[in-house]
């Protein structure tokens, strides 16, 4: 079956996107603990790109050098980080694809071991039920030099060559929480009715539109419901995705859920959960704003992903990790060879596992990820004979690569 709209362009301010496919921001842990880009990190990204993805966001990047969720995640909080990404950007766009940068800082998400144990900040003290630590009100001081910090991060983006920005306002990081009644339990201008938790928000967008001018596009990343007692529901993102398109932005993209959400409604949504779980909301959200609308979590099938378009369910789809499963699902889908696409299973046992012990991402289907830079697949001059005793999917799947 031809799919009708997923491989049509599509516009996202400035920026024609070549296709409605969307690799989301996930961590991996392949970068320095100073926030530098490893050749590991640059022949990951390239795979994707190779594969035809249209649109790739780069996983969390701080602007703050004590503001990492985990320890060896990317940034651009000094210029001595740009070089890295221009190499970044230029690889990427030897392909069609184009990239986007993701800035956030973590918040309450995080641990002191990221950030040489300094103490996590958020809108209020209340600790993170995963992290287990100890979080401190952030002052009004703080909350005007990170407004800063964002503006000079965003600066380094546009001149390190990316094509925009997405400003991460989901999943219960610092922004989110401002958002967010469940965390935010503030009595100043930041905390209490929806304009006043959305005020960072608002000044580091400006702040960044300042820095990047108006034809550099921006998106925001939102949960569309928090899953927590006393979190956001819909009724409030709604009325946030048109506050977010009055201030300017150019894209939402509708996620779900924070660190403190049940499994079914987690971030990273498991194997039980239905698929597209987030279709609704975005569907709501398209008929709200004028805006593009990216919709992402529970989706690993090409032929789900026209079908959500085609029902107007959104303008572009997020499947993270049906790009680490198969890199080369765009081109196997455009070419209609569905029956060769490596399906995400659900079972996050080496995209979401491993963070937790501050080790590298991989995956159970699919064991090239994080290894593209060792190993280039070229066919060797003489076969080897392999015989594996025993051994589970991915001792199967690497079989299968050495034949």
């Amino acid at each position: 079956m031809a799919l009708k709209k997923l491989f049509t362009p599509y516009q996202i301010g400035t920026v024609k996107i070549p296709n409605r496919l969307v690799v989301p921001a996930m961590v991996t842990n392949y970068c320095t603990i100073e926030g530098k880009i490893t050749e590991r990190y640059m022949k990951y990204i390239e795979e994707k790109a190779k594969g035809g993805w249209g649109l790739i966001i780069t996983e969390d990047y701080a602007v703050q050098q004590y503001g990492k969720g985990y320890q060896r995640i990317p940034g651009l909080y000094k210029d001595e980080l740009i070089e890295g990404n221009k190499q970044l950007t230029t690889m990427v766009h030897k392909y069609e694809s184009k990239i986007f940068c993701q800035m956030y800082h973590p918040g309450r998400q995080t641990t002191r071991i990221a950030n040489e144990d300094h103490m996590p900040v958020a809108p209020s003290a209340i600790e993170c039920p995963l992290c287990q630590e100890q979080p401190r009100d952030i002052t009004v001081a703080e909350i005007n030099q990170l407004v800063k910090d964002f503006g000079s991060a965003a600066k380094r983006v546009k001149e390190a060559g990316f094509d925009g920005i997405e400003l991460h306002c989901a999943h219960g990081y610092l922004l989110a929480e401002f958002l967010s009644p469940f965390v935010n339990k503030r009595v100043d201008n930041y905390g209490g009715c929806l304009q006043n938790r959305v005020r960072i928000v608002a000044e580091i967008y400006l702040e960044m539109r300042k820095q990047v001018g108006d034809d550099f596009p921006i998106i925001v990343r939102l949960s569309g419901n928090e899953y927590v007692h006393g979190g956001r529901t819909e009724a409030e993102t709604y009325e946030l995705c048109t506050i977010f398109e009055e201030l300017g932005f150019d894209g939402i993209h509708i996620s779900n859920g924070s660190y403190a959400s049940p499994g079914n409604r987690a971030v990273i949504a498991p194997m039980f959960t239905e698929h597209a779980l987030n279709m609704e909301i975005s569907a709501q959200v398209k008929k709200l704003v004028d805006l593009p609308v990216i919709v992402t979590n529970r989706i690993n099938d090409p032929q789900m992903a026209d079908t959500l378009i085609n029902m107007d369910k959104a303008d572009f789809i997020g499947m993270g990790r049906g790009s680490l499963t198969d890199p080369d699902l765009p081109n196997k889908a455009k070419a209609e060879k569905y029956g060769n696409i490596k399906m995400c299973i659900g079972c996050l046992q080496g995209c979401e596992m491993p963070l937790f012990f501050n080790q590298e991402v991989t995956c159970l289907v699919n064991p090239r990820v994080g290894r593209e830079y060792e190993n280039s697949m070229d066919i060797v001059e003489k076969a080897k004979k392999v015989m594996i005793v025993g051994g589970d999917l991915l001792v199967c799947r690497r079989l299968k690569l050495r034949q």
